[in-house]
């Protein structure tokens, strides 16, 4: 049943179907008021300085943006090729192209819950020369996990999920491929993280794209999408590291990181504030870790205290 309605929102005309993402908006921030909370909390979290007008101002912002991206991403269900690559501006993407007398070129690509990422999927696929993998989190509703799938594997892109992942790159070690990651998600209770600071509050990131990088020596770039005007992006290629084998896994987080929330601060509104991305209690040595640093910059006159 979801799988049809899906279709049926898809093969409406663009224009209108951000019509309705508009009530959409209102609906889900006001009437629903889908992890208003969360996002609230998020929020003021992650943009302490900020006003209280800052942050209502931005919330709504987010809840308008949300709605236009979920009809965009049906959209994309059926949308055709040059005019997916016409709303979606590559910037700095040669390092992943070749001409046809040239040997496809192998990377691995990171980013996050911003922008449109279903149409960052589709587009990325397009613009890679070689065979595009997408890791992705099976969803609970078979009907849109169909969709989803079709949608993110329109243009030649194979979809697998992360715990398939590792046999599906040692099967395929001889071919050069990219391989996708939507790196910001929070790793479950018993899944090996690194800890670090994340918009200000402790977060915990997977290891799985550095030891990809590691088991595969492909260079690992960061993929930052920014949104023009309605319906319009830019995605930029940045560099985190060439020779993945030449730094630590946790220092190779810690690039992806700081890229990440380069990213937000530059678009705040566009990020997946609705996700409960910070619920998870950070282990006591990272704390202890993050208190002996406070108490070290407090001695040497870093942290000024309040008179």
């Amino acid at each position: 049943m979801t799988y049809w309605l899906y279709r049926a929102i898809a093969a409406l005309p663009l224009a209108f179907s951000y019509r309705l993402a508009g009530l959409l908006a209102w609906l889900t921030q006001y009437v629903i008021r889908y992890r208003v909370d969360t996002v609230d909390r998020n929020l003021r979290a992650a943009f302490p300085e900020q006003t209280d007008a800052w942050h209502s101002e931005t919330r709504k912002r987010f809840y308008k943006q949300f709605a236009e991206v979920a009809v965009e991403s049906l959209y994309g269900w059926r949308m055709p090729k040059s005019e997916l690559e016409k709303r979606m501006k590559l910037i700095g993407w040669e390092p992943l192209m070749a001409s046809s007398d040239e040997e496809p070129k192998p990377g691995i690509l990171l980013s996050i819950h911003h922008g449109n990422w279903e149409w960052l999927v589709q587009r990325s696929s397009l613009a890679a020369s070689a065979p595009f993998d997408g890791v992705y989190k099976p969803l609970h509703d078979k009907g849109a996990d169909r969709f989803a799938l079709e949608s993110r594997g329109r243009w030649g892109g194979t979809l697998v999920t992360m715990k398939a992942m590792g046999r599906h790159v040692l099967r395929n070690r001889r071919t050069p491929r990219v391989l996708a990651l939507l790196a910001d998600q929070a790793p479950g209770k018993n899944e090996t993280a690194h800890w670090t600071t994340f918009m200000n509050q402790p977060a915990g990131f997977f290891l799985g794209p550095a030891t990809l990088a590691n088991i595969t020596h492909y260079p690992v770039y960061f993929v930052r999408v920014h949104r023009v005007e309605r319906g319009f992006y830019e995605i930029e290629l940045l560099e985190i590291c060439k020779e993945p084998q030449s730094i630590s896994q946790e220092a190779l987080i810690e690039r992806y990181v700081e890229l990440a929330e380069e990213t937000i601060r530059l678009q705040p509104e566009s990020y997946l504030w609705s996700n409960r991305r910070w619920k998870r209690t950070p282990p006591k040595e990272f704390l202890a870790d993050q208190a002996t640093l406070t108490e070290s910059a407090a001695a040497s006159g870093d942290i000024q205290s309040n008179p």
